[in-house]
């Protein structure tokens, strides 16, 4: 069986339509997989995201409209116009969702395979980000027949059932149906997440589940990320942490931190993607539509 992968034609008028995959920006970010370049839109304006069986767009910075009403997640759907800045329209055309597509699994992830290219980064702990990275030890990315992967031996074909090891761990590519991926990939979303950040302890909110509360560095550096609210240079965190002079010194104890913080989080089930770092030294607080930062330091 030939496997495609989920994705949504977009057009803003009177560019010509393309298609977006789960992961891909609407903004008039650069690497926006739908740039608009106009300064009334946000860089990172929003999100299609694959939720189960449905592709859905998902509100950034602020929120959209669709038939005149403001929406911050709308399932995207054939005919559809979603007007971004209350001005740029954005045209929805054909909707492919197949029924099984290809993935990465390797420790406590599952990862559908749909930005364009991705590297595996040993940095803060093994990962796989949606990025070229320079001098990455593997990367996976898209071609005309599939996916090609290169984790030392040079290219070859991503197949399903095919194994490597990188960075201590193995992957492997199978195949998995929609449902599976937009479980992995929404575990620990469903409900909104209010981070109260008081610098020295930070607390988690989730409706109908107990607060979490962190303490010591992990809270330091959770709301020195949610306070500054865009990717930021892991020095500067560094340096608001330990002393801006020279932070660069200080890169083992980031590591440390940042590996303690993240198993904090994964006790606690909160989604994995909270703390996203890209692989190029910058890290951020990623918040979905509904989640908030309270400021109380």
């Amino acid at each position: 069986m030939s496997l495609t992968r989920p994705q949504v034609q977009l057009r803003v008028a009177p560019a010509a339509a393309i298609f977006v995959a789960p992961g891909g920006i609407v903004g008039r970010l650069h690497t926006a997989a739908l740039r608009i370049p106009d300064p009334r839109v946000a860089e990172a304006a929003a999100l299609v995201s694959l939720r189960g069986r449905e592709l859905h767009l998902l509100a950034l910075r602020g929120a959209f409209e669709v038939d005149g009403h403001p929406e911050d997640d709308v399932i995207l759907e054939e005919g559809l116009v979603v007007r971004l800045a209350g001005i740029i329209d954005v045209e929805v055309g054909k909707v492919d969702l197949p029924e099984r597509v290809t993935a990465l699994r390797f420790p406590g992830q599952l990862r559908e395979l749909c930005a364009p290219v991705y590297s595996f980064v040993a940095d803060p702990e093994p990962d796989l980000v949606p990025a070229y990275v320079e001098g990455a030890p593997a990367r996976v990315w898209s071609t005309a027949e599939g996916w090609a992967a290169d984790f030392g031996r040079g290219p070859e074909a991503v197949r399903v059932g095919r194994s490597w090891e990188v960075l201590g761990m193995t992957v492997e590519a199978v195949e998995v149906t929609l449902a599976e991926v937009g479980s992995a990939a929404t575990t620990g979303l469903v409900e909104p997440l209010t981070i109260v950040a008081r610098t020295s302890t930070v607390h988690l909110q989730r409706a109908r589940k107990p607060p979490v509360t962190l303490d010591g560095l992990p809270a330091n550096l959770l709301s020195e990320l949610a306070l500054i609210g865009a990717p930021a240079p892991w020095t500067v965190v560094a340096g608001e942490l330990w002393g801006k002079r020279d932070p660069g010194r200080h890169r083992m104890s980031w590591d440390r931190a940042l590996r303690r913080l993240r198993t904090r989080l994964r006790e606690a089930g909160i989604r994995d993607d909270l703390v996203r770092a890209d692989g190029k030294g910058n890290v951020e607080v990623f918040l979905y539509p509904g989640d908030r930062v309270v400021d109380e330091a």
